[in-house]
């Protein structure tokens, strides 16, 4: 049969839900997306995280231990990754920006999978709170907000702690509730339903299940905070003084850099509390993944939308900067047929998302998407692949611009300071390399890659 007769075949079968003997059956897609995930997991590195079910994630397929979101913020890294363009593009810089405003009627991710034939699906967080009516699904589904969290997940109240504890700017509480009747609890089990009704149909699903956590108010059932002791939480151990060399401009907008050591251990400790009670979450869709016997015929993609900062460099906390911990987020990827237990230190980012899936289905991608798949990772973590990621963020006066090849980050800020690291030597960014006599060449060679943009820094392979 000639590919475009087989194509409009497939076509029809998805459609129709009917496959024919012979025909493999399309491949499902279940998307996991958590809230203000940096990547301080097990699987990770970091050993005093208990995040079991997540770790079990990475050893059954591939994690990327160089990812990067595209814009540190939710609404921004969603919109950008869901409809697979830079935030360039999508011109949302911000949480208050519906995400069609500049993009107007084009498909996002799970809408193009629905015009291909898919049952699509979200419960919970995945496009950002508000704007979750952007996108269109079949079946789509919030799962509520802890009982002191808003939209933007701000306490309601000017109480922001638990009675008696330690003041600190994060809100938390350890809950007395049951992990079912908190919201995530409610998502991982709605998912667990949906995968359950659509196993034996031959129609395909895209399911994705949207957790809230650990983004703040840091909520979670008590039994999590327990496992946890407040003087076994370490601190950033950094050299003193590096930070003359981070502009200003470059802080992360919560900057504290007054708060005691045992201020610090509290919003680290009630952080992992809530990722462990997440990563539980995680463990309801694997253990129902392995009752149904799915793996063999769908891709999992779990993902933080951005990362976290934990008080690094003399005071950043929380996101909105361009440095390592803010910018870099988890991403695993379990794919039938590809690598297990694998770790690709390749740079790849976001907005590589939508391509990789829609390459990885076997649909045509759809044009406009300005990302590239990185499928091919998936069998090779080793090839060669981008000269640089990108990522930006807003400031005043103009968006701040980075990029990261395998060995180096270069950031631009629109006050006309910049920021050069080596990550090979340097991965944590303490030394500020952009006035170094040395790095002269170096440097060049950077702004160069940041301002040839993507396509520039595409990989020369089929």
């Amino acid at each position: 049969m000639k590919k475009p007769a087989l194509k409009v075949l497939t076509l029809f079968c998805l459609l129709s839900g009917v496959v024919p003997a012979g025909m493999a059956k399309p491949m499902n897609v279940l998307l996991i997306v958590a809230d203000d995930l940096n990547t301080q997991l097990g699987c990770y590195g970091n050993a005093t995280v208990k995040s079991p079910n997540i770790d079990r994630l990475a050893s059954m397929g591939v994690r990327f231990d160089r990812a990067y979101c595209n814009y540190p913020l939710c609404n921004p890294s969603r919109t950008s990754f869901l409809s697979g363009r830079y935030p360039e593009t999508t011109q949302v810089f911000g949480n208050n920006t519906a995400p069609r405003t500049s993009l107007g009627n084009i498909e996002f991710m799970p809408e193009y999978f629905r015009t291909n034939g898919y049952f699509t699906a979200r419960v919970g967080k995945v496009a950002h709170g508000k704007f979750e009516d952007a996108l269109k699904w079949d079946v789509s589904e919030d799962s509520g907000k802890d009982d002191d969290e808003t939209e933007e997940g701000k306490p309601r109240t000017r109480k922001r702690n638990q009675e008696g504890a330690q003041d600190v700017p994060f809100a938390w509480r350890a809950s007395d509730l049951k992990d079912e009747q908190e919201p995530d609890g409610r998502t991982s089990r709605r998912i667990s339903e949906l995968l359950e009704q659509h196993k034996g149909n031959d129609k395909p699903f895209f399911l994705a299940a949207g957790f809230h956590k650990p983004h703040i108010p840091h909520v979670a059932p008590k039994k999590y905070f327990d496992l946890y002791s407040l003087d076994k939480i370490p601190l950033p151990k950094e050299p003193a003084g590096h930070s003359k060399d981070i502009p200003a401009i470059a802080h992360s907008p919560k900057y504290y850099p007054d708060l005691t050591d045992t201020q610090k251990r509290s919003i680290i400790l009630h952080y992992y509390a809530a990722t462990t009670f997440m990563d539980s979450q995680v463990g309801i869709l694997l253990d129902t993944m392995d009752r149904l016997k799915m793996w063999d015929n769908t891709i999992v993609i779990f993902l933080g939308d951005h990362g976290w900062h934990h008080g690094e460099h003399d005071g950043m906390w929380a996101k909105m900067s361009l440095m390592e911990e803010s910018a870099r987020a988890p991403l695993i990827v379990v794919a039938p047929g590809k690598k297990h237990g694998a770790v690709c230190s390749r740079v790849v980012e976001f907005v590589d998302l939508y391509p990789t899936l829609t390459d990885f289905c076997g649909l045509k991608t759809p044009g406009g998407l300005e990302g590239l798949s990185f499928a091919s990772l998936l069998k090779n973590p080793a090839q060669p692949w981008k000269k640089g990621v990108f990522s930006v963020v807003n400031r005043r006066g103009g968006l701040g611009h980075s990029v990261r090849s395998e060995e180096f980050t270069y950031t631009e800020w629109p006050d006309g300071s910049t920021q050069l690291y080596n990550h090979v030597n340097d991965p944590k960014e303490y030394l500020n390399l952009a006035k170094k006599t040395d790095y002269v060449k170096t440097l060049a060679e950077m702004k160069a890659l940041l301002h040839g943009g993507p396509k520039a820094a595409r990989p020369n392979v089929k």
